[in-house]
């Protein structure tokens, strides 16, 4: 019987996963994706007709921030393998009728290949003797039981609950989840670039919320971006996401300054990010522990990353 399953692909799963394995802990990580990385995803350019087919765009997660000391050790690795670089530390503030002036803010980091490749990397790290991967999978059933956990044909000690509160509540239901937003990610090539700003919020907009420069974040300015809806509207138009475009693609026009698209696609996130994030880094009762962005005080990377690595600790701690 292995010690732990981990429920989820994402930055916080395989944290999880590595931190139980340092303890000594055999994991099984299920996840439902052909890749790994969750939220963290990237999108391969496919048939559109421009040069740009087999480029990686990010349509997740469009960078993260770093000021935890633990998490700044692996940014460094990453960094000093070339998997991670520095993009930004300002911002363009937009509404809805162009650009109006700029924010200084942390810096912003981007990874080459696509925010994937860093889960991937961690993945890759893990060891085959104590970790399986086993994705696509989709788990549709946990049987909780008062000293183990059953998951199709395996049992185990417990398990770690990686992902969005909404799909793991129901695995298995958990009080006080916070309210979880959709996003649509539009991605459009063009033929030439037209603006200049590495990313952009658009404030008090009903149609975007944020723009990426995606070819400044991966280095080699290619003429793509990737705005990211308003949950509101984005919830009107998750049956069939590309409805959205033409709202979309008429505020991003106003932003790249009359740029129009050569091709372009929308990718729906149901649960996109929590409203907010509990203060709590994460959750375990001995038998059903629970991390995510959804926890550490703020919804973002960063707190995916330390609650996985928190869980898997404690988790490890407790079994062994």
């Amino acid at each position: 019987m292995a010690h732990v399953a981990v429920i989820g692909g994402g930055i916080s799963g395989v944290s999880c996963a590595g931190a139980l394995a340092e303890l000594g802990c055999t994991v099984d990580v299920y996840d439902r994706g052909h890749r790994l990385g969750g939220r963290l995803a990237t999108q391969t350019l496919r048939d559109t007709g421009t040069a740009y087919d087999g480029r990686p765009v990010d349509v997740g997660a469009s960078y993260f921030t770093v000021d935890d000391a633990r998490f700044g050790n692996v940014v460094g690795d990453w960094i000093g393998r070339g998997l991670l670089c520095p993009w930004t530390d300002t911002f363009h503030i937009a509404d809805g009728t162009g650009v109006i002036g700029t924010k200084i803010g942390p810096m912003r980091y981007a990874a080459p290949l696509g925010l994937r490749s860093l889960v991937e990397d961690l993945a890759g790290a893990l060891p085959s003797d104590l970790v399986e991967i086993r994705h696509p999978f989709d788990v549709t059933g946990i049987d909780v039981g008062p000293d183990s956990v059953r998951i199709a044909d395996r049992e185990y000690r417990s398990v770690a609950l990686c992902g969005p509160d909404p799909q793991m509540d129901v695995l298995v239901p958990f009080d006080h989840a916070p309210m979880w937003e959709p996003v649509l990610a539009l991605v459009a090539v063009y033929d030439d670039r037209t603006w200049d700003f590495d990313g952009a919020f658009v404030n008090d907009d009903p149609v975007l919320s944020f723009v990426a420069d995606d070819g400044s974040r991966r280095g080699d300015g290619a003429p793509v971006l990737v705005a990211h809806s308003t949950p509101v509207l984005a919830a009107g138009h998750l049956a069939n996401p590309v409805t959205a475009a033409p709202a979309m693609l008429a505020v991003l026009g106003n932003l790249s300054q009359g740029g129009v698209p050569s091709w372009f696609t929308v990718k729906r996130w149901t649960y996109a990010r929590p409203a907010h994030a509990r203060p709590e880094v994460f959750a375990f009762d001995g038998i059903v522990g629970r991390a995510g962005d959804g926890w550490a005080g703020v919804p973002r990377t960063q707190s995916a990353w330390v609650s996985g690595d928190a869980l898997g600790r404690a988790m490890g701690e407790a079994l062994t």
